[in-house]
């Protein structure tokens, strides 16, 4: 899934002329700024340098989750869904002002299949099926016996017309 799916990213003028630091990832210079809006939940990944962001939005009402934060390469923080990310590379020892980051959107723990999940596909799967089976065979049944009686009944019927024809008793 691309991260342009998951993931609405606002630049700064300056920015928007940043290249892409890799799939998922992008550079952000000193003096640019860039505000993410999360959709789905995720990570968001400090690959090169330092920034300074701060984190809102519709869970800024959570104690801890309104909040200024220092982030260096290797750090991660999490994103909810509806909360966003105003970021601006940050060096104030004068080094590579320079940052890159990257996004990824978090992946639901795989789940084990409950037990009504487990029936349900069985009953779906097999029950069904041999329901189905055995109400058909049963109607075939029903109407080979139509079938049987329609025949002697004709069959004797023929049989008695032909002896009254020849006159045998």
């Amino acid at each position: 899934m691309s991260s342009r799916n998951v993931l609405k990213l606002q630049q700064s003028v300056q920015a928007s002329q940043a290249v892409c630091a890799a799939a998922g990832g992008w550079k952000l210079a000193a003096g640019e700024a860039v505000t993410l809006r999360a959709h789905t939940p995720g990570v968001l990944e400090i690959a090169q340098g330092r920034v300074w962001l701060t984190l809102g939005g519709s869970l800024a009402n959570l104690p801890g989750t309104a909040a200024d934060h220092v982030l260096q390469a290797g750090e991660r923080l999490a994103v909810a869904p509806g909360q966003h990310v105003v970021m601006e590379a940050w060096n104030p020892s004068g080094g590579p002002d320079a940052a890159a980051f990257r996004w990824e959107a978090a992946t639901p723990p795989a789940t084990a299949p409950t037990a009504s999940a487990i029936a349900r596909d069985w009953d779906c799967a097999v029950a069904q099926p041999l329901r189905d089976l055995v109400h058909a065979l049963a109607q075939g049944g029903r109407a080979m016996g139509a079938a049987v009686v329609m025949w002697r009944t004709r069959a004797g019927g023929v049989l008695l017309a032909w002896r009254g024809l020849w006159g045998i008793a």
